[in-house]
C-alpha cells in the first residue's frame, strides 16, 4: 500500500494536467481528526481563488472514496506563494517577467542577483538585472526566491 502522500499525488497530477497546473507540493500531517492534506499547485500567471478551488472539490470527491486515507482529514489546495524557493526551470518558467533574487555559487565564490526573470531555458535562466542579461545555470543556484516589487 502506498503512503499517503503517494496516495494524494496520484489523484491530484492527472487533475492538475488537466486543468493546465503543476503541482509544485503534496503534504500529509497528523494523524486522525487533525490530518491535514496540503497541495500546492500553480503555473505560469499564478492561479486564483476559483482554481484552487475547483480542483479542491475535483480531488475530495476523488480522495473521498480512496481507503488509503483512514478516516477524516482537512484538504487544503493553494498556490506556491512568493516566498516558495525557486529551483529548476518549471519553477523559474512560471515566474517568468517577475523578479526574483538569486544567490549563486561560482567556483569558491558566492554571490547574489536581483532582477527580472527574462527566460527559463534548458540548462540556465536569464535574469535581466537591469544592467545586463545574466544566464545563471540551474546548479550554480544556492537559494531562489520571488521577491515583492516594492
Amino acid at each position: 500500500m502506498a503512503d499517503a502522500t503517494t496516495l494524494v499525488r496520484r489523484h491530484v497530477e492527472p487533475l492538475a494536467d488537466d486543468a493546465g497546473l503543476d503541482v509544485v507540493d503534496v503534504e500529509v500531517k497528523g494523524a486522525g481528526a487533525a490530518r491535514l492534506v496540503r497541495v500546492r499547485v500553480d503555473r505560469k500567471g499564478g492561479v486564483d481563488l476559483a482554481v484552487c478551488q475547483q480542483l479542491s472539490q475535483t480531488l475530495a470527491a476523488r480522495l473521498d472514496h480512496e481507503d488509503g486515507l483512514d478516516g477524516p482529514y482537512r484538504l487544503e489546495v493553494t498556490s506556491p506563494g512568493v516566498d516558495h524557493p525557486l529551483r529548476d526551470r518549471r519553477d523559474f518558467d512560471r515566474v517568468e517577467g517577475r523578479t526574483v533574487r538569486i544567490r549563486r555559487r561560482r567556483g569558491d565564490a558566492v554571490d547574489e542577483l536581483h532582477g527580472t526573470v527574462r527566460e527559463a531555458g534548458a540548462d540556465a535562466v536569464v535574469v535581466d538585472t537591469g544592467a545586463a542579461a545574466t544566464a545563471v545555470a540551474y546548479d550554480e543556484i544556492l537559494a531562489a526566491r520571488q521577491v515583492l516589487p516594492w
